[in-house]
């Protein structure tokens, strides 16, 4: 038993020498290929979360393949022009920068789970707080 298992770990780590893996690319992941639609969970700062209870109340934040971005409260949504913005995501080092005309947000991407991703700000974001982004929900 012990040398079959030894075998089998000789033969599985030896596929993979030498080959060089490519890293994941999450912009599929923000954008779905086209456009995807994300609620603004949560606004961290320090340890508050100051986003508004109640999801009508929430921020959109809508991404799209071709690197533009919208943000919009969900209660003006086709009442008010969106803000419009740039967004470039470096899968790599996992930082994620959204400009808007104003503004530049500067984030780092320390995990994404299956139902949020946490976007932490960073000294140089011109936002003073992190944001935790979900999948916008069914209704």
């Amino acid at each position: 038993m012990k040398k079959g298992l030894l075998i089998g770990t000789l033969i599985l780590s030896s596929c993979t020498t030498g080959i060089e893996l490519e890293s994941v690319d999450y912009t599929s992941l923000f954008t779905d290929s086209n456009s995807k639609v994300w609620i603004v969970n949560k606004m961290l700062l320090q340890d508050a979360n100051i986003a508004p209870v109640k999801h009508e109340n929430k921020d959109l934040l809508i991404f799209h393949h071709n690197g533009h971005c919208d943000l919009i409260p969900m209660k003006d949504l086709a009442r008010k022009p969106v803000r419009k913005g740039v967004f470039n995501l470096d899968s790599k080092k996992r930082l994620m920068t959204i400009q808007f005309d104003d503004k530049k947000w500067c984030f780092t991407v320390p995990y994404i789970t299956e139902d949020s991703v946490l976007l932490n700000v960073t000294e140089k974001s011109e936002i003073p707080y992190s944001i935790q982004i979900k999948p916008f929900p069914e209704l």
